[in-house]
């Protein structure tokens, strides 16, 4: 059994529980504080898994242009939907519109701020925690988009 057959069973069975549990909470029809704090974590750390283990599997450009997308998708949504659940301030009212949530996600995620929009006290943790996994996602893929050109320029497949 080779190394990448390992490392692919032990990463979908670590992940998949996970996974399994987000569309179960993702479907219910009442879901506690706590589960919905969960989840947003949830998407945090098992997308970003899942995705560096596809890389290291398979080492492949095209993995990592679908799986970014789909990443930040995946992480944004969630994140909104724990906003929305929370509610936030948006022009010093608290709101759960999905509109404004997923404008104040997509601005924590992308790192680039939204001054109309605001956490409450109580989440204020996890819109960091947004904006440290979106740091981090941008500088990780980054890296691994770096790494993949190398090697397709040294193995002459990128060359004319």
């Amino acid at each position: 059994m080779s190394l990448r057959t390992i490392l692919g069973a032990v990463g979908l069975g670590a992940s998949l529980p996970f996974i399994i549990y987000l569309v179960y909470l993702s479907q219910a029809k009442t879901t506690s504080p706590d589960q919905i704090i969960f989840l947003a974590f949830v998407f945090s750390i098992t997308f970003p898994t899942l995705i560096l283990l596809s890389l290291v599997l398979f080492r492949s450009l095209i993995v990592l242009a679908v799986s970014l997308p789909v990443y930040a998708v995946c992480v944004i949504a969630g994140y909104a939907r724990t906003f929305m659940a929370f509610q936030i301030l948006c022009n010093g009212k608290l709101t759960e519109s999905f509109k404004d949530c997923l404008y104040f996600s997509v601005s924590l995620f992308t790192n680039t701020g939204c001054a109309d929009c605001a956490p409450t006290q109580n989440l204020r943790l996890l819109a960091a925690s947004e904006a440290f996994f979106g740091y981090i996602s941008l500088g990780v893929f980054t890296a691994c988009l770096i790494v993949i050109l190398v090697r397709l320029i040294t193995t002459n497949k990128l060359r004319p």
